[in-house]
């Protein structure tokens, strides 16, 4: 049940709008993602025949499957890779320098 307009975003479509918006993100991002987004000129991000708002609904369920503690600039780097590899699954990547978790007690008693 996707409003009307929403099922027929292919693939580019969809990296189109994530590079449309990546050149729309001022130079100097460094507040949160939301608040970038909130001052995104949506009309400018429009392009073919989907308007500002379609775009923004798009990028708001493109959005929810990628993690957000991070600037938009990254959060759009991280969203070209989800749409390129869409069943990758949900479980977000590593840092390679992660630590790994230390032993339970029980483990450190034998």
């Amino acid at each position: 049940a996707a409003p009307k307009g929403q099922d027929r975003w292919s693939q580019e479509d969809m990296l189109t709008l994530l590079e449309c918006m990546k050149n729309n993100i001022p130079s100097n991002d460094s507040s949160k993602f939301k608040t970038t987004e909130s001052h995104m000129d949506w009309e400018k991000v429009a392009f073919k025949d989907f308007s500002g708002d379609m775009c923004k609904l798009k990028w708001v369920e493109i959005s929810n499957e990628v993690r957000k503690f991070r600037t938009l600039t990254e959060l759009i780097l991280d969203a070209q890779e989800h749409v390129k590899n869409p069943y990758k699954g949900k479980k977000l990547k590593k840092h390679p320098d992660f630590p790994k978790k230390p032993l339970t007690p029980y483990f450190r008693f034998f």
